[in-house]
Parts: structure tokens; C-alpha cells; sequence
């Protein structure tokens, strides 16, 4: 099966003989793309600033405008799906030579760090000025004279004009990483030979080179040292300078088997892993963060930034879990046990998950059984935006260019895969007891600049939700039966438990708060079934909650009754404004 990065791909690119074709494929005017590449200022076209370096040194960034960057994201999505057409999806990723800059092929950091495990050397070097090296006229000449592309001149030239800035590919722009990956093929041709003449096993992230052999000594045709320093072999610098290309003698090193061995962040001495003082770092600022509210670097996690923020922290463990997690094969964290409890790293993601997303969130949280609730709900929001009370939870702007989509007062924790896997927010009301539990443990632990904001459960009224009821009735101690009657629980804190209002009825959930004309909708000849037991099926003439949701009431605004929500809707009203 083709996998598909972009709608066209060698094929139709090779068929272009001008600029209208080229335009074509990137779907905007020839004269759109004419004047960007051709008539605007150079000035114009980019704006360059730098970023800190983790070696002190910074980094110039060249970020095209708005516009050239629409055109080099499409340029760049076709020529990732001709490198695909060409190379498709590797069968054995770990067996690449070249990791970086892909897409959809499972390649990356980890991938490349597979090829070096358990060696007794490692050696590591990288390209000097890798994006500049490579010219307007290189770029031009590639897509001419390549077996693969063998474009027409002047398209070349076309591509070339879009992708390059001051002669050069920039770093920066959109088109850079796989016009380089293209054109870097024939150094892993060229290095690839090298290693295995002499033995070694090559491998190349970007401009970040490794070889790594378990030969007693390591070739010198590929790297010595002398008076302690390692330098590159001959064969190395040969056929890298044959490249156009430069070494960077300030990172050549070579790591032996009793040291820490590592290539691209990632230690390879007994398995794929990262480093002990990065996890480490990582770990100290994830607790500051959440205990203090702020947190500062250490030095020996060398990263730029001193002061880091929450998204920072956040995506460090998101690296950490994608790093460690392949040993679980990414296992939810309920899938561990007391007697086989789930790993360090696991429990502080879901911790600062948690952190992140709900406790520091500057907006009443919303978490509903499914994730059809959220659709329901907002659409009973639009619906009775008249009402002063429901006003509130929506800032109804007019859209304009700058400002697209609703901006909501409320936030819906929505039910993703990672809230899943680290709170057990997967769908269904049987695990919100937990996630409740949970989240009332963790509350006081947490820093508090500022008052947490309410966090709402809402759970149907039927027989699904006597868990909950239990639940609340055994941590709050109520004398008093719990069966949903109340428009709300206060639990404890900031934590809510709403119920669907059901006016008395038994078995109650939120879609019969629809009219019942919209419950008996058919989707062409299918019915609606609400209630599924699990593992049940569809029939061939039933549709469920999911398209019921965006094919029925969401296809449908405007004309769908939602006033039997409001009482629902006043209820998260007052909560949100509890004094």
C-alpha cells in the first residue's frame, strides 16, 4: 500500500517542464509563486535571528515569511512523498544508514542508535555548516543530473529559487532537511564503502556521523589519535571533502567500551537509552515544577535555556517515555500492578501530566464519560448562547482571518491517547472513579500560585455510573444516599462530579436530552444504536454514537434543539462561580 505524505509525487514531478507546472503540484497561482521567488525583496523574503547553542555558540535562523513558507511546506511535503516513491518503508529500520529527516518510515534517533549497541568503540563525527553547504547551484544541478529526478532545467531552477536563500539552503526553512537528505545520499554511499571495507558498522543522523566497530583496534583509516586527540581517518575526509562537505574537528570523539558510549543523546553501551544525568536533570526540574512552580536547568542537563517552562519539562518526558517506553512495547500505566508496578519514568509523566494539563490549567476543566460528550456539550453551548449564564463559558467572536474557531472559558479534557494511557482517561465512566481518586491525592502535593480552577466530571445518570456513586459516597462519608439526584457533588477541593439531569427518570444518559426526532434520525438506511455492550458489533443497517455525534448533531448546528441541556449547562455555571 502507497503511503501517501503529500497528493503528488515523482511521477507528476518529473512531468513538469515549467513554473505553471510546478505551481500545479503546489496548488497555488503561477503568479503567486513567480512573484515570491522572483520579485520579492531577499529582504523581505526572510527574517533571521539566533538560537543558543548547548556548547555556548549560537545558531543563525533563517525563517521565511508566511508566504514562502506555505510554498516550501508544500514543496517539502512533495519531495518527502517522492523519496518515499523511490525508497518506501524501510522493512528492517535499524539496518539504514541515514535516520534523520524523515517521514513515515519509523526512522529516527533511536533507530540510529540500534546499529551501535554493545561495540567496543564508537566513533563520532559531524558536518561542519551542514545546511549551507549545500548551493543554489548544487540543489539546481542535483535535480537535473539525478538518475531518479533527471528534472527539466528550468524546473530545477524553480526549486532551487524556492528552497534557497543567499545561495544557500537555509536553516530555517521548510525545504532544507530533505533537500539535504536527498542530496547526502551519495556521502552514505560513500562512507558506507569505507565501513565495510574496514570492518565497522556506519550510521548518519543529519550531520551527526557514527561508526562503531568491535575490532581490538579501531581502523585508522577511519579515525587516530594522536597525543590523546582523535581526528578523522584519510578515507573519512576523503570522501566527505569528495561530497563538497566539512568536517568539524571540534566534535570528533571516540568513546570506548568501559565509558559512557553515546551517538545522537542517546547511550548505546548495553541498550538504546538516554543518558543517566539527562533523566536525572529532567527528573529534578519535573519536581521543582510541580513543587515550586518554576525550574532551573542544571548545568550538566546543557541545555540553553536556564529557566524552563512547563512545555519544555513536558516535552522532555514525552522524549524519555518515547526512548525507555519501546521496552514495554508503550504499555498504559494500568497495566502495572502493586506486585509489578509501573516503571519510574511512567509514573512521573503521569504525574506531571497531570500537573500540566489539569492542575496549573487556567481554566475550568471539563472531563465527560466519551468522547461524543464533548461534541454534545459544545453544541448545547452554541445553541443556548443567549442565556446570560451560558455566555459565560463561550467568547463568541466574529471570525476573521486573524481569528478562526470559538474560544472557549472552559477547558474539555479530551479523551487522547496519553490521557488514557497516564489517567485512565480512555472513555467509558468505569475508570473516572479512578482518575477522581487520583487527582484528590495529588492536589496538595502540587504548587498553587494561583487557585486551582474546577474540575468537572459529568457521568450519565444510568446504572453504568452506580461505581461513581459509590465512590463518592465511601470519600466524602455522606449519611445520605448518593444516586445522582443532586445537580452536583463537591468532592473535595476542586474536584465535581456532575450528573446528566434526568428529571427523575431512571437510566438516564446525555443523548436523551435531544429530542427524540433526532434519536430516530437514519444515516441512509441505518438506525441508531445507543447502547453497546462491549465487544458487541454493529449491524449492517445501525450507525452508533460516534457518527450520531458528528454526522447527526454536529452536521446538523443550528437546527438541533439543545434546551434541555440547560439546566446541565446552570449547573456548570455555578460551579465555576462558587464563591
Amino acid at each position: 500500500m502507497k503511503v501517501e505524505i503529500y497528493k503528488f509525487g515523482l511521477k507528476e514531478l518529473k512531468a513538469c517542464v515549467d513554473l505553471s507546472d510546478v505551481a500545479f503540484l503546489l496548488d497555488v497561482e503561477p503568479k503567486f509563486l513567480s512573484k515570491q521567488i522572483y520579485k520579492t525583496d531577499a529582504a523581505v523574503k526572510y527574517h533571521s535571528f539566533t538560537l543558543p547553542k548547548k556548547d555556548g555558540s549560537s545558531r543563525l535562523i533563517n525563517a521565511p515569511n508566511k508566504n514562502l513558507k506555505f510554498i516550501q511546506s508544500r514543496l517539502s511535503r512533495l519531495l518527502y512523498q517522492c523519496y518515499f516513491d523511490i525508497h518506501g518503508k524501510p522493512e528492517f529500520p535499524g539496518r539504514v544508514i541515514s535516520h534523520g529527516f524523515q517521514k513515515q518510515r519509523d526512522l529516527s534517533i533511536y533507530t540510529n542508535a540500534i546499529r551501535h549497541i554493545g561495540k567496543r568503540h564508537v566513533f563520532n563525527v559531524d558536518l561542519e555548516d551542514f545546511f549551507p553547504s549545500f548551493n543554489f547551484g548544487r540543489v539546481r544541478g542535483y535535480f537535473i543530473k539525478n538518475e531518479r529526478f533527471a528534472l527539466n532545467p528550468t524546473v530545477a531552477t524553480v526549486l532551487a529559487q524556492t528552497a534557497c536563500h543567499d545561495n544557500v539552503l537555509p536553516q530555517g526553512a521548510p525545504t532544507s532537511p530533505i533537500i539535504s537528505e536527498l542530496i547526502s545520499q551519495v556521502l552514505d554511499y560513500r562512507l558506507q564503502a569505507v565501513a565495510s571495507k574496514y570492518r565497522c558498522t556506519y550510521s548518519r543522523y543529519a550531520d551527526d556521523i557514527t561508526f562503531s566497530t568491535n575490532l581490538p583496534e579501531f581502523p585508522h583509516q577511519i579515525g587516530s589519535q594522536d597525543a590523546g586527540v582523535w581526528t578523522a581517518g584519510l578515507s573519512i575526509e576523503k570522501a566527505v571533502s569528495s561530497c563538497g562537505l566539512k568536517l568539524n574537528a571540534d566534535k570528533t570523539r571516540m568513546q570506548l567500551g568501559q565509558q559512557r558510549q553515546a551517538t545522537t543523546g542517546l547511550t548505546v553501551n548495553r541498550k538504546v537509552n538516554v543518558g543517566r544525568h539527562y533523566y536525572k536533570g529532567v527528573r529534578f526540574c519535573a519536581h521543582a515544577m510541580m513543587t515550586t512552580g518554576k525550574a532551573d536547568a542544571p548545568s550538566y542537563l546543557k541545555i540553553p535555556e536556564k529557566q524552563l517552562n512547563s512545555h519544555q519539562i513536558w516535552g522532555m518526558l514525552c522524549h524519555i517515555d518515547d526512548i525507555k517506553g519501546r521496552e514495554n512495547n508503550h504499555a498504559p500505566i494500568r497495566h502495572f500492578s502493586s506486585s509489578h508496578p509501573a516503571p519510574h519514568y511512567l509514573r512521573l509523566m503521569r504525574d506531571f501530566f497531570h500537573f500540566h494539563r489539569i492542575h496549573t490549567n487556567p481554566k475550568p476543566v471539563i472531563i465527560c464519560e466519551g468522547k461524543t460528550d464533548y461534541i454534545y456539550l459544545k453544541e448545547a453551548i452554541r445553541w443556548n448562547v443567549g442565556d446570560p449564564m451560558v455566555a459565560t463559558l463561550l467568547d463568541v467572536v466574529p471570525h476573521t482571518k486573524k481569528s478562526k474557531g470559538d474560544h472557549w472559558n472552559v477547558d474539555f479534557v479530551r479523551h487522547s491517547d496519553t490521557a488514557g494511557d497516564l489517567l485512565e482517561l480512555a472513555g467509558g465512566g468505569g475508570d473516572l472513579p479512578k482518575f477522581a481518586e487520583y487527582h484528590l491525592g495529588r492536589v496538595d502535593k502540587l504548587y498553587n500560585g494561583e487557585a486551582a480552577k474546577p474540575v468537572i466530571i459529568i457521568v450519565d445518570n444510568d446504572g453504568g455510573s452506580d461505581g461513581m456513586w459509590t465512590w463518592i459516597k465511601r470519600v466524602t462519608e455522606s449519611a445520605t444516599k448518593i444516586d445522582g439526584s443532586k445537580p452536583y457533588y463537591h468532592i473535595g477541593k476542586n474536584l465535581y462530579v456532575v450528573p446528566i439531569p434526568s428529571g427523575g427518570q431512571a437510566d438516564f444518559y446525555i443523548e436523551k436530552l435531544f429530542p427524540q426526532p433526532w434519536l430516530n434520525a437514519k444515516l441512509g438506511t441505518k438506525t441508531l444504536k445507543l447502547i453497546q455492550k462491549k465487544g458487541d458489533k454493529l449491524s449492517p443497517n445501525e450507525y452508533g454514537k460516534g457518527e450520531f455525534a458528528t454526522k447527526v448533531i454536529r452536521a446538523n448546528r443550528g437546527k438541533v434543539d439543545c434546551s434541555s441541556f440547560l439546566p446541565l449547562l446552570h449547573t456548570l455555571f455555578e460551579i465555576i462561580h462558587l464563591k
